[in-house]
């Protein structure tokens, strides 16, 4: 129920077609009616931000996009030519989001990965859009991208409906019979929550609501709605910290039904705070190498090649810069235009979670949320949500 040329010369003899042919096929434009060129290099750009508290995560992105230029070139590259990449500081805010793509865009790139703030994202996918130029957008949350509507910005994450898709659909295989939904109050987590609750209630189970002050909630007092309401099926979408010390205080009042958090506890905080509480709560959150399988191999070769562990950016990166390396084969050039085309209609193309497509609006058809459970303190891959 979830988620899918031949060069055109004058004919002067001998000689001069042969000297025409070859310059043509150094400097024939990418752009317009010309043929493709076949020799060069083939620039994709890369926005991280570089500097400030999210540069170990800007590094991680640029790494995962670096390896997977390298590991084309080992292939032979793309349409015969070498893969290079061009990395500009994008920042976390949308003014450095804009100069960081407008820098790119000057670069003439063939396309962009990259993105981790969503303003910064924002910023820089209307930056773009003017050239027409390709921003698979690898990390920044996808709701907002997708209404801004740029046509040639893709999101690589999920959306807020869709996180509450895979949190109601995991919820189903647990059975539950009474379901409460409960948040710290503040705008994102109540957006989740009433989606949730929505959707619960769309499925026929009665299910209760509850939200606490953003500021310091009184987790004592949400348990104790949990234990009135006779719930056996808990899902939190606040902050890490409070949702570790809720799943703390249910399990100290008694409470022996499954637990449930969103994408925002995933985090250490989560299982600090919950300690021997947290075993084998359930997590919905955004798809990471440390929990697939799928990416050991992968993960191997970027610890060989940097000497550390990859992260979700650098997994998400890698993919985002191979898809653009695919439609641009499947264009057999890389006109901007012709790219943006073959971006929805990637073939047997597939990613560390699985087939990678894109729907009308941009936003993924298969999205890459996954639930994780908390075993002997630690997370695991509980299900993987596809059927591809």
């Amino acid at each position: 129920m979830r988620r899918r040329g031949a060069v055109r010369v004058a004919a002067l003899g001998a000689t001069a077609l042969v000297v025409s042919g070859l310059l043509a096929g150094c400097f024939a434009s990418d752009e317009g009616g010309g043929a493709p060129r076949t020799r060069g290099e083939i620039t994709f750009g890369v926005l991280a931000p570089l500097s400030g508290d999210l540069a170990e995560r800007g590094q991680d992105l640029v790494d995962g996009a670096q390896l997977a230029a390298a590991e084309l070139n080992d292939q032979g590259g793309v349409l015969g030519r070498q893969v290079k990449v061009a990395v500009e500081d994008g920042g976390c805010a949308p003014a450095t989001g804009e100069q960081g793509a407008s820098g790119l865009a000057a670069k003439k790139v063939v396309g962009v990965v990259g993105g981790l703030c969503e303003d910064a994202a924002v910023a820089a996918a209307n930056a773009v859009a003017a050239a027409g130029t390709p921003f698979l957008v690898s990390s920044a949350r996808a709701d907002r991208l997708i209404e801004a509507g740029v046509p040639s910005v893709f999101p690589m994450e999920g959306t807020v409906y869709q996180e509450a898709l895979a949190a109601v659909h995991w919820m189903g295989y647990r059975s539950p019979q009474r379901v409460a939904v409960l948040d710290d109050g503040s705008p994102a987590a109540q957006r989740l929550s009433g989606l949730v609750t929505d959707r619960v209630k769309a499925d026929g189970l009665p299910v209760s609501r509850q939200s606490a002050e953003a500021k310091g909630p009184d987790l004592a007092k949400l348990a104790s709605t949990v234990t009135a309401a006779k719930a056996d099926f808990v899902y939190w979408t606040g902050p890490a910290e409070p949702g570790g010390r809720l799943v703390s205080a249910l399990r100290q009042a008694g409470y022996a039904g499954h637990f449930m958090a969103s994408s925002e506890s995933d985090s250490p905080e989560f299982l600090q705070a919950a300690g021997a509480a947290a075993e084998d709560a359930y997590l919905t959150m955004a798809a990471s190498p440390r929990l697939l399988p799928a990416a050991a191999d992968w993960a191997a070769r970027f610890k060989d090649r940097y000497r550390r562990e990859p992260g979700r950016d650098a997994m998400q990166a890698y993919d985002a810069l191979r898809a653009l390396a695919q439609a641009v084969r499947q264009a057999g050039d890389t006109a901007p235009a012709k790219v943006v085309d073959n971006l929805p209609r990637l073939e047997n193309f597939t990613t560390f979670t699985g087939t990678l497509r894109f729907a009308a609006d941009h936003s993924l058809t298969y999205d890459n949320f996954i639930i994780a459970q908390v075993r002997g303190g630690k997370l695991i891959l509980a299900s993987k949500l596809r059927t591809d």
